[in-house]
């Protein structure tokens, strides 16, 4: 999700950018009590305490890829759209993965689906897996290719029901045909391991490591190492007192030392929301601050281009909390600016904050995905806030999109614009229940030296689900150019939700 510009003329950096959370709607059971045992290809082996696999090691003269995100090492950035309500084989939210490859000028329909009957992906679809819950990716094998990372927070293993599984499948030129799994230590019911992973080079060796989110821990995986080798093994990092209960990860560079910062949001059990920052530093993170804003969706990225990456959170159901709601139930996003030491005071947004179109209202899920990114190439990032909820007219929950402008002094609420599928341009009509906005990733895709908006609609065509990519331009985003790539360009059956999850 995510990650920092290399430098200030570039609009992004060698990560690329998600987040990804599921829409639940109300009722929905996080836990499915069918037995499940993950079982392992013969072709894979665990990842036991780092990043381990028995596949050919990466020539000595490999490089680290080049993007984050291209799984097949063709030089364009590639795309993974999770849909783990998906039924697979029958077995209803077994959930799967789909990876649409890009090319010179956009993304495109080739695909590569995956999910857990997939030839090279370990376990078996089962009941509630929920495989694609979380994806990240990241060269974790320093070979050249981008690996894809993918979280199944449901996965029952041996007796624990819920304890969640992750898999890293690895890039190559044929990517995927190769996997492993990460060991968990302390293994318990409902662990939930995988509730969300992030990828980031948060020791400072250049090597990317993994970080696997569970609700009361955040786990971590060195890598940079060959796929024949084993890494240094994890370490668990805890806070001490009020536990945050973990939800969503972003990375980037809050201090501007060059290794990467984490940021994790959750509910540390006050009945306030909270998001803990770890600064990457040699051996292991370290936790410096905790903030109380957050709980739904992260992101960070450099707004006003001061070398010092920026974060915005999200609280798209205030009404669950103990906070002063300024925005009357319709949820809304605090933003707080990068330094040597961490995080400065909040600025708060919302739909009915000076210059940003629309108005509170009750239920709009404003903040329920956030993305930053250089759309202008300016050197200044914008924000982008999902609101799934957002009715247009009569059309509930037909959802869009707000987008602010970066500036010197950080989010511009002047020339900010709202876009929904009836904005010209974007394909598609606005719908009741499409969600668009579920979910929202800002990259070059096109190869423009700008970032260019993807965002889903997990409800579009009864539950089917979609995405649609707005190119970046120097005068910001509009409907013009836009793509769209829909389920049933991917072959997907009807109702199988694509775009819950997006690739951070």
């Amino acid at each position: 999700m995510r990650k920092r510009p290399a430098c200030l003329v570039q609009p992004f950096d060698h990560w690329g950018r998600l987040r990804h959370r599921p829409t639940l709607l109300q009722g929905e059971d996080r836990h499915v009590s069918a037995f499940r045992t993950v079982v392992a290809a013969a072709t894979v082996t665990a990842l036991a305490g780092g990043l381990f696999t028995a596949a050919t090691a990466a020539p000595a003269s490999a490089a680290p890829a080049r993007y984050a995100d291209d799984f097949n090492g063709d030089g364009h950035r590639d795309i993974a759209i999770g849909a783990p309500y998906k039924s697979i084989n029958g077995v209803s939210a077994a959930g799967g993965v789909v990876v649409s490859l890009g090319s010179a000028t956009r993304l495109t329909t080739q695909k590569i689906g995956l999910n857990q009957s997939s030839a090279g992906v370990p376990g078996t679809p089962e009941e509630g897996d929920r495989f694609g819950m979380s994806i990240a990716s990241g060269d974790l094998d320093s070979d050249g290719y981008a690996d894809l990372v993918v979280g199944a927070d449901g996965e029952d293993v041996g007796a624990y029901e819920g304890q969640g599984s992750v898999t890293i499948l690895w890039g190559g030129a044929k990517p995927f045909t190769s996997s492993t799994t990460t060991t968990v230590d302390n293994p318990h019911q409902w662990q939930s391991h995988g509730l969300d992973v992030a990828v980031g080079d948060f020791t400072g060796d250049s090597g990317a490591d993994l970080a696997v989110i569970e609700p009361d821990a955040v786990v971590v995986y060195k890598g940079g190492h060959s796929r024949e080798s084993q890494t240094t093994p994890a370490y668990t990092m805890t806070v001490p007192g009020a536990q945050l209960l973990n939800w969503e990860a972003a990375v980037g560079d809050v201090n501007g030392d060059g290794k990467d910062d984490l940021a994790v949001t959750g509910n540390p059990g006050t009945g306030r929301p909270g998001t803990d920052i770890y600064t990457g530093q040699e051996g292991r993170p370290n936790r410096i601050q905790r903030v109380d804003d957050g709980s739904t969706a992260v992101a960070l990225g450099d707004i006003n281009g001061d070398g010092f990456d920026d974060m915005a959170t999200s609280l798209t159901w205030p009404d669950n909390y103990y906070v002063d709601d300024p925005s009357n139930g319709s949820g809304y996003v605090t933003v707080r600016y990068g330094s040597l030491t961490g995080f400065g005071d909040p600025v708060t947004l919302h739909q009915n904050s000076t210059g940003v179109p629309g108005a509170d209202e009750d239920g709009d899920g404003w903040g329920a995905s956030v993305a930053i990114g250089d759309i202008t190439g300016d050197g200044k990032a914008e924000l982008v806030v999902g609101a799934n909820g957002e009715w247009l007219g009569d059309l509930e929950n037909a959802g869009d999109v707000t987008v602010f402008r970066g500036s010197a002094s950080g989010v511009s609420q002047s020339g900010v614009v709202r876009i929904s599928q009836d904005t010209a341009g974007v394909p598609g009509v606005a719908e009741t229940d499409d969600l668009f906005g579920a979910q929202v990733r800002l990259t070059d895709y096109n190869n423009s030296g700008k970032a260019d908006l993807a965002v889903t609609a997990s409800f579009e065509n009864d539950r089917s689900g979609g995405l649609r990519t707005l190119p970046g331009t120097s005068s910001g985003l509009t409907g013009s150019g836009s793509k769209s790539l829909s389920s049933a360009d991917f072959g997907l059956a009807s109702g199988s939700r694509l775009g819950e999850t997006l690739l951070d």
